[in-house]
This record gives structure tokens, sequence and C-alpha cells, in this order.
């Protein structure tokens, strides 16, 4: 089983991620453990912009998007993303948890995926980010907004779909409403009510 999760910033997504991935006997992926993974496969190089998040230049992409290279981008997460299925295979092969990388998009139309989308009240978030970097909450709103921005563009530079969009999940939860362990029992439910 692969579970994505994609977030908005000051979600819990961490933490929530290695929840699931402990509950499930799973591994846990996020931005540094795919990149360091990547590049102990020899794959980092030719994706390096993806596994890094990079922020993407709006001219370059504007001149993409009117091309038919976009196929080409559009391809970037499954082809990037391959090696963690081959790893898992030769490993215990119990699946993983995926934060990001338009994991979503990446393992679309398989049936042993579950796609998990975060959002949270704006408050929150940016208490969380505060707290967790010890900055003050204007800093952590930039943080959060800034953050939030590059994941959008991102998104939407690799896949061609809104990030956040209902459509593009399985699950989309809100963790302002339901507490971490709400969203945990929720993905639970869920996944017990798939088989």
């Amino acid at each position: 089983m692969i579970i994505t999760l994609a977030r908005k910033c000051g979600c819990d997504g961490d933490i929530i991620g290695q929840a699931i991935a402990d509950k499930y006997n799973m591994v846990f992926l996020n931005r540094e453990n795919i990149a360091a993974k990547a590049k102990e496969c020899g794959c980092y190089d030719e994706y390096e912009e993806f596994y890094g998040e990079t922020p993407v230049n709006s001219l370059l992409y504007s001149i993409v998007m009117e091309t038919e290279e976009n196929n080409v981008l559009y391809d970037t997460p499954a082809r990037a993303l391959a090696f963690i299925d081959r790893a898992d295979r030769a490993g215990n092969g119990a699946g993983y948890v995926i934060q990001g990388r338009c994991g979503n998009y990446a393992f679309k139309g398989r049936d042993d995926v579950v796609s998990v989308f975060l959002t949270a009240d704006e408050s929150e978030c940016i208490d969380t980010i505060a707290k967790k970097h010890g900055v003050s909450a204007r800093k952590a709103k930039a943080i959060v907004h800034e953050t939030n921005d590059r994941r959008k563009t991102y998104h939407k530079y690799y896949t061609g779909q809104e990030w956040g969009q209902a459509d593009n999940y399985d699950l989309c939860l809100n963790v302002s409403r339901l507490g971490v362990d709400g969203v945990l029992e929720m993905i639970e439910s869920f996944i017990q009510n798939r088989k």
C-alpha cells in the first residue's frame, strides 16, 4: 500500500505521516528521505529540481505550458519516484507513506494507493510554524504563505492539477476540525473500508 500525503504548511504533516507509517509498519518518506534515497540509487541528478522542490521560474513555466513539452513535465513525478517502488519491493514490501512530491499524481490510478490532502485554519498553521521554528507570528505567517505558494506552483508545474483540489485526492481532511488523532482515525477508517 502507498499513502500519499499532501499538506498545507503547518498542518502537522510530519507527525501525521510518521504516525500512519508506524501504524502500518511502513516507511515514511519526506523531502529529505526521498532526496537521500534518490542520491543513493543514482537518480538524483536527473531530477534534482523535482526532488528539491526548487521554485519554478515563472517565465520558463509560461513558455513550457505553451508547448507540447508539458507532457514531459507531467511524466516527471512518476519517473522520479519509480525507484521508491523498486526499493520497497526489494525491502519489506510493506509499502510507504510519501509526503509531497506530487505523490497523488505520480501514483494515480493504482488500486494500492490512498491519497490524502491535509488543510487547517491559517491561524493554527501560523501558530504551529511559530512554535516549530521559534519565530514570531509575523515571520511564521510569511513562511506559511511562501511555502504554500511554492507547493501550489510546484504541483501545477509537474502535474497540471490544482494543488489541494478535492477531485485530485481520496480524502481531504481539516486538521483544525479533526485534530491529529481524528485525522489518523479517518485515514484508518478509509483504509479499512476500501478492502
